[in-house]
């Protein structure tokens, strides 16, 4: 399947090196705004060396070679090039967040069905071996009552913004900010389990340029409660943890469910999650390929519903939090 990463960040050299392990996966062009940096990035995977560059997305939705568009763009671009490849007959792998706000995701999706092109937001939690584990494991738990989910980690790029920099993660006309950034990855595991919770509520810290670089999301599912704890100015230990009557589950690193336990009331301990290699991305590449495969519209793991479900939550938290972007005024 011929492939265009759009977008030559660090995301996209993890997501290459993974999908380079599939058979099924052929990078036929990178997209970037200069030829210099597209030339860099595949100076670092010399395997896709004879893969084209395009300096524009109009250039990727041009060429009639193009199956599938993997979009690592700018949060604040991804309605625009997700609409334009869909529409060009190109399906769609979206990088988390999948749109700036639910108006746009709505766009995506609506486009996506009315040219009979898959669209699936790439978040690769859900797709890793462990999250089935974690499934068939929450029973142990019983009557689950409470999600605590932390992703707390102190920005390099935080150090700039101090110095006087505008770093691109701190700027809202990119559509950033540490809720849609570290925050969606607890938020989004706690809404592919229990579902859209009954009310949101959120508090944190803004920074001067009008985004978070701290929160907290509290969620009532009104038998049970979850809390998503981010930061981007302070480093966390970030353990998740799933409780229920007869004892809860432990999960560190909760982006990538490295180790999972169950831990019952009693005290005793079970391992629950298995090892897989430094090639986390290269299941939901898997998947999504399987899904075109198989003609389909939609992920039957990361559904357009789950994407919905979550961008509700981050517009309201946002909402209450008082980050508003560009996008939210023109989309």
């Amino acid at each position: 399947m011929n492939f265009v990463i759009v977008g030559t960040n660090f995301i996209s050299d993890t997501l290459l090196a993974a999908a380079n392990t599939l058979n099924d996966f052929n990078l036929y062009a990178v997209c970037s705004r200069a030829v210099s940096s597209g030339e860099a990035f595949l100076a670092k995977h010399p395997q896709n060396a004879q893969a084209k560059i395009f300096t524009s997305i109009e250039q990727v939705c041009q060429d009639h070679n193009v199956d599938a568009v993997y979009i690592a763009a700018p949060n604040s671009l991804h309605k625009q090039y997700a609409v334009m490849c869909l529409e060009a007959g190109k399906h769609v792998l979206g990088e988390k967040p999948s749109a700036a706000n639910s108006k746009e995701l709505a766009s995506i999706i609506a486009t996506a069905k009315k040219h009979q092109r898959l669209y699936m937001e790439a978040m690769m939690t859900t797709h890793l071996p462990n999250f089935a584990r974690l499934q068939q494991a929450m029973v142990k738990i019983g009557t689950p009552r409470k999600y605590i989910g932390q992703y707390s980690q102190y920005s390099s790029r935080y150090d700039k913004y101090k110095n006087g920099e505008r770093p691109n993660t701190f700027l809202p006309e990119f559509a950033n900010g540490a809720l849609v950034d570290l925050g969606i990855y607890p938020l989004y595991l706690l809404i592919a389990l229990w579902g859209a919770p009954k009310s949101v509520s959120a508090s944190g810290v803004l920074l001067n340029t009008g985004v978070d670089g701290a929160g907290d999301v509290l969620l009532n599912y009104a038998d049970k409660q979850a809390v998503i704890s981010y930061s981007k100015i302070s480093q966390g230990d970030n353990i998740t943890e799933i409780q229920g009557e007869l004892g809860r589950i432990r999960i560190e690193a909760v982006s990538q469910l490295k180790k999972i336990e169950f831990i019952a009331n009693n005290g005793e301990r079970e391992l629950v999650s298995i090892a897989f290699d430094e090639h986390f991305m290269k299941f939901e590449v898997e998947h999504f390929m399987q899904m075109v495969s198989q003609k389909k519209l939609q992920s039957d793991i990361n559904t357009h519903q789950l994407a919905r479900n979550v961008m509700a939550v981050l517009d309201e938290a946002r909402k209450q939090l008082g980050v508003i972007y560009p996008n939210d005024t023109v989309s």
